[in-house]
C-alpha cells in the first residue's frame, strides 16, 4: 500500500531528528509541497495520527540539483497566485405562476316577450234563421289557442379579454466573492542586514521597560516583511495600519511574549516598516 496515499492537505511533515518542516500545503501528482518545498512520495518513511514523516530534507532529487546547479548568475523564485475568472451560464432562476379561477355569479338579463290576448265580446244582430252548419243546442267547450313567445335561456362562452405574459432581459450588477491563493517570496537576507540596527534602536529606548530584544523583534520583523508586502506598494504605514492590526489582534495573546495593546507595539512596526522602505 502506498504510504503517501494517506497524505491529507494540513498534516504536519516531519523531517530528521522529528524536526517540524511544516504543514501540508497542497498535494499533487508527484507529491506534496511544505513551507514553499517540494517533497516526493517516494521520500515519506510513515504516516500517522496526522503526522508524516519524510526521510532527509524530503525535497525530491530533481529539483534539489536543479536548485544546486544554478552556481552561477540569477536565481529565478516564480510566483505564483490565483486569480477569479468569472463566467456567465443560463440558469433557471425561479418561476411566475398565473393562476386561473373559476366564480360564478346570478345574471339578470332583460328580454321583450310577446303573446296572444283574447278578449270574448257578444254582439246583438237581428234575428235571421239557423243556417247550415249552425252548431246550435250543443254543450261544449271552445278551446281557443293562446300563442306567444317565451324566454329560452342558453349559454355561450364568449372572450372578454386576455392576459400577455411577456418575458424581458434585464441585466444587474453583482458582486462576486472567492478565495485565492498566493505565493509570498520572503527575502529574508534584507532583513538580517537591517537587524542590527533594530536591535541598537530598540536598546536605546528608554521604554522598553523589561522587555528584550528578542520579545520586540517579531514586530520589527511584521513592519520589514509589509513594507515588501505586494499587497501594500505604493501605500504609507497609516494607509496599511488598520490591516496591520487587524492581523496583530487575531492572533493569539502573546505571539510577541508581552501581550502588549497595538499602541505599544506601533512604534516597533513602523519602525520596521521605514527602515524597509527607505533602504
Amino acid at each position: 500500500m502506498d504510504r503517501a496515499m494517506n497524505i491529507q492537505e494540513g498534516m504536519t511533515v516531519y523531517g530528521a531528528g522529528d524536526q517540524q518542516l511544516g504543514r501540508v500545503e497542497r498535494i499533487h501528482g508527484d507529491g506534496f509541497d511544505v513551507a514553499g518545498q517540494h517533497y516526493g512520495r517516494d521520500s515519506v518513511i510513515r504516516v500517522e495520527h496526522n503526522r508524516v514523516y519524510v526521510s532527509g530534507t524530503g525535497m525530491t532529487e530533481g529539483r534539489g540539483q536543479a536548485m544546486a546547479g544554478q552556481t552561477g548568475g540569477d536565481v529565478r523564485v516564480p510566483v505564483a497566485e490565483e486569480r477569479l475568472a468569472v463566467g456567465k451560464r443560463e440558469a433557471e432562476l425561479g418561476e411566475v405562476q398565473v393562476r386561473k379561477t373559476v366564480t360564478e355569479e346570478q345574471q339578470t338579463v332583460p328580454v321583450t316577450l310577446q303573446r296572444e290576448e283574447v278578449r270574448v265580446h257578444e254582439h246583438n244582430i237581428p234575428d235571421r234563421p239557423l243556417q247550415a252548419g249552425d252548431d246550435a243546442f250543443r254543450e261544449g267547450t271552445i278551446r281557443v289557442p293562446v300563442r306567444g313567445e317565451e324566454a329560452v335561456v342558453a349559454k355561450e362562452a364568449v372572450v372578454t379579454g386576455e392576459v400577455v405574459i411577456d418575458k424581458t432581459r434585464t441585466s444587474e450588477q453583482q458582486q462576486v466573492s472567492g478565495t485565492v491563493r498566493k505565493q509570498r517570496v520572503d527575502v529574508d537576507e534584507n532583513y538580517q542586514r537591517a537587524r542590527s540596527g533594530f536591535e541598537q534602536e530598540f536598546t536605546a529606548r528608554k521604554d522598553r521597560g523589561n522587555r528584550t530584544f528578542a520579545q520586540a523583534e517579531p514586530n520589527y520583523r511584521t513592519g520589514f516583511t509589509a513594507a515588501h508586502d505586494q499587497r501594500y506598494a505604493g501605500r504609507r504605514f497609516e494607509d496599511v495600519e488598520p490591516d496591520l492590526r487587524r492581523e496583530y489582534e487575531t492572533r493569539s495573546t502573546g505571539t510577541t511574549g508581552t501581550g502588549d495593546s497595538w499602541e505599544h507595539l506601533r512604534e516597533e512596526i513602523r519602525s520596521g516598516w521605514n527602515r524597509a522602505r527607505n533602504s
